[in-house]
């Protein structure tokens, strides 16, 4: 009797059943979990270097910018539409269009930025690199480092 004890509960009705002569119906599968869509992985889409300084720190109407994310949209906008450059800064295959550079703000929350390092953005003239990601070809993040 310790033998069957000892075996889990699925033998051991079936060896009850088989000592009993009846058929044992075996426990029914538990339900299988609903499978997820597989999500893309994020692929490396550009990177890009920016120097940001007086124009990139205000918008059009000359209101000065208090979040990293807004002076890092400002840089590209003066970069694409407005010609405002300076000789660090380097183009980017992503924010040509406005609706890529509206998405800048959850691409950041999305990334890898330090509170540190948006402080600096916000405060002061400061070299950026910025990995800009994309998943299913739609803008996805920002890593941004400060130099």
């Amino acid at each position: 009797m310790k033998f069957i004890h000892a075996l889990p509960p699925l033998a051991l009705l079936i060896a009850t059943a088989a000592c009993n002569g009846e058929e044992a119906d075996p426990q029914p599968a538990p339900a299988e979990a609903a499978a997820e869509p597989t999500r893309a992985p994020l692929k490396l889409a550009g990177q890009y270097k920016a120097f940001l300084f007086g124009p990139d720190h205000t918008d059009a109407s000359g209101t000065r910018l208090d979040q990293a994310w807004q002076v890092l949209r400002e840089d590209r906008i003066n970069y694409h539409d407005r010609n405002v450059r300076q000789d660090a800064d380097q183009g980017d295959p992503v924010f040509g269009t406005a609706a890529n550079r509206d998405m800048i703000e959850q691409m950041v929350a999305n990334g890898n930025m330090t509170e540190q390092a948006a402080r600096k953005i916000v405060d002061g003239n400061v070299l950026v690199a910025v990995d800009v990601y994309t998943r299913d070809e739609e803008p996805t993040r920002l890593d941004v480092s400060v130099y």
